[in-house]
């Protein structure tokens, strides 16, 4: 007992709630920086490739005909002529290249004809993909993507030479009805790839 006051608390144990306290918010803090350098970001993934020459990236919101999701990620128009391993291939008007990133949202898998995708343009006229330059360019005619997995690949379209581009038509491997990327209506140099 404290004499002097007629306080019965030890020396020091006034304090304590307040110790405490510190203790128990210094906890708290230690806890919620060790949590955030943990949790996962949820801010989307740069693009796993670099632009190429020419390209321009795409931020067009993913679409979801069915249970894939497409995502347009770059695009490139105004190609006179290509270049493969093989083969030359002048285009009859001018090529253009979309990348795409296809994600299957579900659990089971998916069987992809990529030639069920078009390209529209301004004038609203539907154009499938060339055949001949996603060949010689060995691009998927037709793929199988795994439960939750995703592939990432171009598709070629061979336009009308002074022809704008509008949107990506997509749709999914059961005939669910396409969903649209829209794309930029730029004025393209003549190039090749």
């Amino acid at each position: 007992m404290n004499a002097r006051n007629g306080d019965t608390a030890p020396q020091g144990a006034r304090h304590l709630p307040a110790v405490a306290a510190t203790a128990a918010l210094t906890g708290a803090l230690a806890t919620a920086l060790g949590a955030a350098a943990l949790w996962p970001d949820t801010t989307p993934p740069a693009p796993q490739h670099p632009l190429r020459q020419l390209e321009i990236a795409l931020d067009a919101p993913a679409v979801h005909p069915g249970n894939l999701d497409f995502r347009a990620t770059a695009l490139r128009c105004g190609i006179a002529v290509i270049v493969g391993t093989h083969a030359e291939h002048p285009a009859k008007g001018r090529l253009c290249r979309i990348r795409i990133d296809v994600t299957v949202d579900d659990a089971v898998s998916a069987h992809l004809d990529n030639d069920d995708q078009r390209l529209v343009l301004a004038d609203g006229t539907r154009h499938s993909m060339d055949w001949e330059a996603m060949q010689i360019k060995r691009q998927p005619l037709t793929l199988d993507i795994g439960a939750h997995d995703s592939a990432q690949y171009d598709l070629w379209f061979d336009i009308p030479k002074n022809a704008a581009v509008d949107h990506l038509a997509v749709t999914d491997d059961k005939g669910m009805p396409a969903a649209d990327i829209p794309l930029p209506r730029l004025d393209w140099p003549d190039h090749s790839a």
